[in-house]
């Protein structure tokens, strides 16, 4: 019940995406119930996807979901902090490049400005590389960024220290898709072979992009599995 009634009081606010919500404490007071009880309710509206959080800055709305058909899931940025310990990360090349167009769209760069490129691979240690990985970063923010010195952890925690800034939501696309001859020859797969791409919008507080992740993977030699919980 104190769920929906948050919910409602967000829809009917017209709380835009990043609104910070009251402390626990206020809430507590407000809604008349323990502080239990205010922790279950938020965390029930994170799982659901309506609500966000993060160290030092507290609960915030996220972005609606898009008007597009799809499964949506919630998680935490924890795990791609340990997708990338787990993993074993070769990089390939840092360069300032002009992002391709749906890489463009999300960092919302005028045509023809350039962006930081970092590319690599990951493999699981002990085994062969399974996907190719290409991370955007605005310029402003790319400038003091060394993709040979992650020392197992991701790019964002780097670009968070080094600007002084907070990445708050991770939204991933995953779809099908065809390999190119280049893509091909990178992955030592078939022109043409199905591959899995993900592409990871990594956002500040203020709705503003700070990475794209654009990552190939070859399902035959990569699975992504997902435990779901009774809430």
């Amino acid at each position: 019940m104190v769920a929906e009634q948050i919910e409602a009081r967000i829809v009917e606010s017209g709380s835009g995406p990043g609104t910070l919500l009251p402390t626990e404490s206020v809430l507590e007071q407000e809604y008349n119930v323990s502080r239990i009880t205010i922790r279950q309710a938020l965390g029930l509206l994170k799982r659901r996807g309506l609500l966000g959080s993060r160290s030092g800055l507290g609960t915030f709305v996220r972005p609606g979901a898009k008007d597009q058909p799809g499964m949506r899931f919630t998680g935490s940025l924890s795990e791609i902090v340990y997708y990338a310990a787990a993993t074993r990360y070769t990089p390939a090349r840092r360069e300032l490049v002009v992002p391709p167009a749906d890489v463009a769209e999300y960092l919302k760069t005028p045509k023809g400005e350039k962006a930081y490129c970092f590319s690599g691979r990951r493999g699981w240690p002990g085994h062969a590389d399974f996907c190719l990985e290409q991370i955007y970063v605005p310029q402003r923010f790319g400038e003091h960024l060394d993709n040979s010195r992650l020392n197992g952890s991701p790019l964002f925690v780097q670009l968070e220290k080094r600007n002084q800034v907070k990445i708050t939501e991770v939204e991933q696309v995953i779809t099908a898709v065809t390999a190119g001859a280049d893509l091909a020859r990178k992955l030592k797969i078939q022109p043409r072979a199905a591959v899995l791409k993900a592409i990871r919008v990594y956002r500040l507080l203020d709705r503003r992009v700070a990475e794209i992740s654009v990552t190939h993977y070859v399902p035959a030699k990569f699975s992504y599995m997902m435990n779901l919980f009774l809430e």
